[in-house]
């Protein structure tokens, strides 16, 4: 039988069948809405928007930046090009939008749940070098984790297999006792096809009420 997400496998958290959990960061423990930042730093400005997801989110060098192969700096400068008049819009966003993340409660609490039943806690997720370090300093509850793997430390993304294998390889893992939550499904499909049970935080109170008993 193919192997299934564990929430379609069980209607709560199964304590005993784990001895690590792994989470993603976006979407899971900060919520990162470009969207929002945004709209928080141009109010109203809809056609600036648009241009600026279309020089910065929808280029390659967007996930160049998350594959350590362009530091912040050189990303920003390959998103402005020849268009001069969005080189400031841009960096302010760049540099800027780290601090408008803010924790998603509901993954932080499932993480300290984790943690009180005596699970490994490790992170593994897509994210720039210099971004990732702000929020290391800003939110206390990544001292919760026994260790990380961020891709542009590595130089190597998710779902690509390679990052698989080295937190397999870092953390001691035993893949069929080794949660994987993430809110995206290409993400969890390689930690599927390589044994680990895998969770998708795909709207907010799905992990809340999967472990309910901890009163999340």
């Amino acid at each position: 039988m193919a192997q299934r997400m564990m929430d379609d496998l069980y209607p709560r958290m199964p304590w005993d069948r784990l001895d690590a959990v792994v989470f993603d960061v976006g979407g899971v423990l900060l919520d990162m809405d470009p969207a929002a930042v945004l709209e928080a730093l141009y109010p109203g400005q809809a056609a600036l928007h648009k241009a600026l997801i279309e020089k910065m989110i929808r280029t390659p060098y967007w996930n160049m930046l998350d594959a350590g192969s362009l530091d912040l700096e050189e990303a920003i400068q390959a998103m402005t090009g020849r268009n001069d008049e969005l080189a400031e819009p841009i960096r302010r966003f760049m540099t800027q939008w780290p601090s408008f993340n803010v924790p998603i409660e509901e993954g932080v609490e499932a993480a300290r749940a984790c943690k009180k039943h005596g699970k490994r806690l490790y992170l593994l997720s897509n994210y720039p070098d210099e971004h990732f370090a702000y929020n290391e300093r800003t939110f206390d509850f990544f001292n919760l984790f026994d260790g990380r793997i961020i891709s542009a430390r590595e130089r190597q993304l998710k779902p690509k297999p390679g990052i698989y294998e080295l937190a397999e390889r870092r953390f001691s893992l035993i893949p069929e006792r080794t949660l994987f939550i993430d809110d995206t499904p290409a993400n969890l499909e390689e930690a599927l096809r390589r044994g680990w049970q895998v969770f998708c935080l795909s709207r907010p109170g799905k992990l809340g009420q999967w472990i309910a008993e901890d009163g999340l």
